[in-house]
């Protein structure tokens, strides 16, 4: 056997879901031919000891998904979150080098068997905790601090130029449930079981962001700031951004709004939301 054709041989027997025996059958192979590329010896036969890394493969990934989405865990329970695993596996066999990856694609895969499971919104719930992930490794960036901008406002027109955007680290997560306090009730009571009810069905955007070494999220209900939001993404300036989040919501005057728009903005650099945009803009 050439060494690609030994690589292959392991891998399909390390991977197959009912062990290495039955993977062997699978191939139309004896263990005789197995010990052609596995010594074996008087305490473990060449399938014993490919069993050993069949086992470890497997488990090192379950322990590796259950750190990663321990929500999902709990909504299914120990017992179930195997079997996915273990499916899940079948369809999406690793193909990265780095274990970061290999739960990548398990949102898609829970949205393909939703009805498996009887709970629609379980997918929404993966992909909620691999945006924390993915963000968690995301691009850096300098975000501007309030102090930033009141230095500015000695000069009006300056700061009204000011090209900003939101900070790389970000993505806006549409769902079709809430999930906000389920997720903040598991927070705070981890290892309770937080998901015996059912997630109300009302739709709902999340940011989710990373400031520093946290990712965090928070529902938008505000359709001014979600126009913001929208605006700041490719980028936009102080004054433009200032325009929409003043839009008027009542009969309480431009002073009122202004004030508004700038308590927003506030909690936008609070935050650590917006840094500084490459280049002026005037979107």
């Amino acid at each position: 056997m050439t060494l690609s054709e030994t690589q292959g041989l392991l891998y399909d027997l390390i991977t197959a879901p009912r062990g290495v025996a039955v993977g062997l059958g699978a191939r139309g192979l004896t263990e005789g031919d197995l010990s052609a590329v596995v010594r074996s010896d008087a305490r473990l036969s060449a399938v014993d000891r490919v069993d050993i890394y069949a086992n470890m493969y497997f488990y090192r990934i379950l322990d590796v998904l259950r750190e990663e989405y321990p929500r999902t865990l709990a909504a299914v329970g120990e017992a179930a979150f195997h079997d996915l695993i273990t499916d899940y596996l079948l369809v999406h066999r690793p193909a990265h080098a780095s274990l970061r990856e290999v739960g990548a694609a398990l949102p898609i895969f829970l949205a393909a068997q939703a009805s498996t499971f009887g709970r629609p919104w379980l997918f929404e719930l993966a992909r909620l905790e691999r945006a924390h992930l993915e963000l968690f490794d995301g691009p850096d960036a300098h975000p501007l601090t309030i102090l930033d901008l009141r230095s500015m406002a000695v000069d009006p027109t300056e700061l009204a130029a000011l090209a900003v955007q939101l900070v790389p680290s970000h993505v806006l997560v549409t769902n079709a449930f809430t999930l906000s306090p389920v997720w903040q009730l598991a927070e705070t009571r981890p290892g309770s079981p937080v998901f015996a009810g059912v997630p109300s069905l009302l739709p709902e955007v999340l940011l989710v962001w990373r400031q520093g070494l946290v990712v965090r999220h928070r529902a938008v209900t505000d359709a001014a700031e979600a126009r913001a939001l929208e605006r700041a993404v490719p980028g936009t300036t102080i004054g433009a951004l200032c325009e929409t989040l003043a839009a008027p919501v009542s009969e309480a005057g431009e002073a009122a709004d202004a004030a508004r728009a700038f308590q927003r903005l506030a909690a936008w650099t609070d935050d650590g939301l917006l840094s500084r945009a490459e280049g002026p803009t005037a979107r």
